[in-house]
């Protein structure tokens, strides 16, 4: 069975991190009245800009590996634009129940906005453990369709932990999305960790 070189799978784990952090940091900096006031915006942007750059600076040489590799498998293209298609979907039907529930309910726009945002979350979370799982699969050569029952534990436990973040963040905003941002690049680290070191597969399972 191939293994993913660990050097190579603890770069693309500490890429997600630097990515996930520096998203928040450039968020955080441009929306928090307490950033601007203090003056600390700037600073906060060219953090973020910087944890930016590491993270791609680790992630992007695995990913053209990765693609280069296994380009040749046809599942990997149908894969990816299955999960675009279905994070853009997702994205506007759950934006459009937000607009037609702020629009025809007695909710407040903060009730509807934060409860949007937190579903959108779990969504997307519950995408990428999809999307770890077959590119796994791809790089293992194995089926995808077959083994599904394998996402049982990881999307329990994502959940769990997504849900925990979450909780955080609405009562803690500005400490609660940076637990969310590190939760997430945890969780795809975790996820890949899990599917590729812990899953048993029969021999007779490989495609190629």
């Amino acid at each position: 069975m191939k293994i993913l070189r660990l050097s190579r799978f603890w770069r693309l784990a500490i890429g997600l991190l630097f990515l996930g952090v520096g998203q928040r940091l450039l968020f955080t900096g441009a929306i928090s009245p307490v950033i601007v006031e203090e003056g600390l915006s700037l600073i906060l942007t060219l953090f973020s800009l910087l944890f930016l750059i590491i993270g791609i600076v680790l992630i992007f040489p695995i990913t053209i590996w990765f693609y280069r590799q296994y380009r040749s498998d046809k599942r990997l293209n149908h894969t990816i634009l299955i999960y675009l298609f279905s994070a853009i979907l997702c994205g506007i039907l759950i934006g459009g129940l937000g607009q037609v529930l702020y629009d025809h309910t007695s909710l407040e726009y903060g009730h509807v906005k934060i409860a949007i945002w937190a579903f959108t979350t779990i969504v997307q979370t519950f995408l990428k453990v999809i999307l770890s799982y077959s590119l796994v699969s791809i790089y293992k050569a194995l089926p995808i369709k077959s083994r599904v029952d394998q996402l049982r534990l990881p999307v329990l436990v994502s959940m769990l932990i997504v849900a925990f973040c979450l909780a955080i963040a609405v009562w803690f905003p500005i400490l609660g999305s940076f637990v969310l941002s590190i939760g997430d690049a945890l969780i795809l680290i975790f996820t890949l960790y899990y599917f590729i070191y812990f899953t048993k597969e029969n021999a007779d399972e490989k495609t190629a």
